[in-house]
């Protein structure tokens, strides 16, 4: 990928500031959107999830156990819902010119990680006001969001390509993405949940990631080393198939678009 983008990194650039100015022009709070968001997604879990349904049995807040699992699912459920429609969407650009067309979905990831960031200084905020002792372990946290990233990425390309030949990806996106909600330890522990559902979970990487996300910042454990490579070798397959896929396709995208 990096060696297909390195001529048109000016594009790439170029397109992630735009959609990044057209996505909060006219807005009266702008960038604040993207911290706002998972706030009141967060008080609105540690309500109904934490004090009505008591899905955690964590001995820590309810504000960092719900905002730790959002954080993560918010990038990568706008990531996938901004990918989805965006090759269809740029069919104008996509049939005058060439260029790789990885940019546009990779475009969206780029964007809702700059949101991703901003959240991020808050949940570093939450660690500091609840005193949080934050051990070497934290440093795990980079390699899991580089995961995540590229989990991310994959789904986009895979979803915003089957949707260029089949519209009903569009249609069925939100029902795919609510089992995928429910298929990840947003809400609840994973801690408890019996084992032989644990395995039919773990498929997901969201589930590993997020898990780990909480291990590794709030309660100070580390990572199981072969657990990692495993999910690692998982993502990177994954990726390598699916942008595989893609290339090869792409080339029928103005004519099928």
């Amino acid at each position: 990928m990096f060696m297909r983008l390195v001529s048109y990194k000016d594009l790439l650039f170029v397109y992630i500031w735009r959609e990044f100015i057209v996505r909060y022009k006219q807005s009266y709070i702008g960038v604040l959107w993207a911290i706002l968001q998972p706030l009141t997604m967060m008080a609105l879990f540690v309500i109904i999830f934490g004090y009505v349904l008591k899905t955690t049995d964590k001995d820590y807040p309810y504000v960092l156990f719900f905002y730790s699992g959002i954080l993560p699912w918010t990038f990568f459920s706008a990531s996938t819902n901004y990918a989805i429609p965006c090759l269809a969407g740029n069919f104008n650009l996509i049939t005058k010119i060439y260029f790789p067309r990885e940019i546009i979905p990779l475009a969206g990831v780029a964007i809702n990680f700059i949101d991703y960031c901003f959240g991020l200084l808050i949940y570093i905020i939450l660690l500091l006001v609840y005193e949080v002792h934050i051990t070497i372990n934290a440093l795990w946290f980079i390699p899991l969001l580089a995961l995540l990233i590229i989990y991310t990425a994959s789904v986009g390309y895979l979803l915003s390509a089957l949707n260029v030949y089949y519209r009903d990806v569009k249609l069925a996106s939100n029902f795919i993405l609510q089992l995928l909600f429910f298929a990840s330890p947003v809400i609840y522990s994973l801690d408890r949940v019996e084992l032989r559902w644990k395995a039919l979970l773990i498929i997901n990487p969201l589930t590993y990631i997020i898990e780990n996300m909480r291990r590794v910042t709030i309660e100070g454990r580390g990572i199981i080393l072969w657990q990692f490579v495993i999910e690692f070798l998982f993502v990177m397959l994954f990726y390598a198939l699916v942008y595989k896929i893609f290339t090869r396709i792409e080339r029928a995208f103005a004519d099928v678009i």
